[in-house]
């Protein structure tokens, strides 16, 4: 019975992803090696975090301010990335002669596949922050059968089998959460690092990232809103563990729609086109051709 409550619970947590990679990312090798390279940083970020939090804890127990760097880390493992990748296009652009077939078409049309890029980094960063999310405690799930955490009861100071018999379902859903999450704060945080790079002009990089909202609003936006979404979302967990599953599943999938309809605004919707799914049509097919 524990093997296949495994098996459920890890089938519920990264079947949307699966989904997604299967559709966008696995007919096409660089694809493949973005989505590697974006699960590497978010790992990157986290080694750096746990030498953080193994320095801090020798003074203190300050947990949530590890969590904090956290939070900070892994968006600023997303800025490297696109950083990174705009390196890549330029050093590209300047070895490939004008009019002549770029030795990396995939690398280069950086600037008409910044959706994708975004999506699949994000793809890769939430299906490792799944992963480690879940991965220890499906683990203990595939025992006999005992649901629970057995090693971490006796140095938990904390009820954590409150969520009773729903806890494998509980840890299976958030990191379904978790995945879809890094996917939109990517988007919004590559349009905050990528923008500037698509409009050189001074005037256009004071522009929002969206490119269908007044001139003259912040164009950081996007970054600072997934900062703050993650880390209310982080806090809102803090509640698991005194039996409020339930309603911090519900906040958490809330301020999930949120981020979706605020990720399709900036690649460019707007409400009448998100309510009669033309902008999903558009989506579709624009992201077909890359």
């Amino acid at each position: 019975m524990g093997v296949w409550l495994t098996v459920a619970c890890y089938l519920i947590t990264f079947s949307p992803s699966a989904a997604l990679f299967c559709r966008f990312v696995a007919k096409d090798p660089l694809r493949i090696i973005l989505f590697v390279l974006g699960a590497f940083f978010w790992l990157a970020s986290l080694l750096i975090c746990a030498f953080i939090w193994l320095a801090i804890s020798m003074v203190w127990d300050a947990l949530p301010l590890t969590v904090l760097f956290s939070i900070i880390l892994q968006d600023a493992a997303r800025i490297l990335y696109f950083w990174l990748l705009k390196k890549a296009q330029r050093g590209l652009n300047k070895i490939t002669r004008p009019g002549a077939t770029s030795i990396a078409p995939g690398v280069t049309d950086l600037h008409n596949a910044r959706h994708m890029l975004a999506m699949v980094c994000g793809l890769g960063m939430g299906v490792m922050a799944a992963l480690v999310l879940t991965m220890n405690v499906f683990a203990e799930f595939s025992g006999p059968g005992t649901i629970g955490l057995p090693r971490a009861m006796k140095m938990n100071t904390r009820d954590i089998q409150s969520a009773g018999t729903q806890l494998p379902l509980y840890y299976a859903l958030s990191g379904c959460l978790s995945c879809l999450f890094n996917v939109t704060w990517t988007i919004m945080v590559s349009y905050t690092e990528l923008y500037p790079y698509f409009h050189s002009d001074i005037r256009l990089q004071l522009w929002d990232s969206c490119h269908k909202v007044k001139q003259g609003q912040f164009w950081a936006l996007p970054g600072i809103t997934a900062t703050s979404v993650h880390v209310i979302v982080s806090v809102a967990s803090w509640y698991n563990s005194y039996g409020y599953q339930p309603i911090v599943l519900c906040v958490q999938f809330t301020l999930l729609l949120g981020c979706i309809l605020y990720s399709q605004v900036i690649m460019g919707a707007t409400l009448n086109s998100v309510v009669e799914g033309e902008f999903l049509f558009q989506c579709k097919f624009v992201l077909n051709l890359y």
